[in-house]
């Protein structure tokens, strides 16, 4: 197994293998995001709220060693499981991963709309491969922007483009290669996008 056309599907619980300027400045049009309470245990409903964050700000501090909770909170390769759980709380599914030495976890973030997952090395404890699945009903420049977080802040035309194929059904699948990452973009039975990216030695 390899190559960039496979990935593990830990969203849906099955394992299997299968100009950015441009696209940011559209991000000025965004008249609300998403700002993630620091209490979990009030997921889904109650533990969002609304505001109208300037953009260029919103994209500048997206990216911390740990997720800010402004947008999505989009957890990138290396950080910490620990920071995961201080931040989103006990996962909704646990299971074991389907690469040695890995422990898969999954998110319900908004039910019905957003979920996340996360492949944790059981030594090192740090995110090997990050995901994130939405429906249609998710703002687009939402997606942009966790995509954007979960590459580190390192998202390029060409992956913010492959996004934008995908996202209008001009493509059904988008691979890539970033440094020492890779990633996949692609529908799910035609109704919810699937973003994957994993550490280029995972598999």
């Amino acid at each position: 197994m390899g190559g960039l056309g496979f990935s593990i599907y830990l969203l849906a619980g099955l394992f299997q293998v299968f100009p950015l300027a441009q696209a940011l400045s559209e991000l000025a049009g965004v008249q609300r995001s998403f700002l993630i309470s620091s209490m979990p245990s009030e997921w889904p409903i109650d533990s969002f709220e609304l505001f109208d964050p300037a953009i260029g700000e919103l994209i500048q501090t997206q990216c911390q060693e740990v997720p800010s909770g402004i947008g999505i909170p989009a957890f990138q390769p290396g950080i910490i499981k620990d920071d995961v759980m201080r931040m989103l709380g006990v996962p909704n599914k646990t299971t074991r991963g389907y690469w040695p030495n890995t422990l898969a976890v999954s998110y319900d973030l908004i039910p019905e709309q957003v979920s996340l997952g996360f492949l944790f090395d059981k030594n090192s404890q740090r995110i090997r491969q990050t995901e994130a699945s939405f429906t249609s009903e998710v703002d687009t420049e939402v997606i942009l922007l966790t995509l954007n977080g979960m590459l580190g802040c390192r998202i390029n035309d060409q992956i913010a483009e492959g996004l934008q194929q995908v996202w209008q059904r001009e493509s059904w699948h988008y691979q890539f290669k970033l440094d020492t990452l890779k990633g996949v973009i692609h529908w799910e039975n035609s109704d919810r996008l699937y973003i994957g990216i994993w550490e280029a030695d995972l598999h």
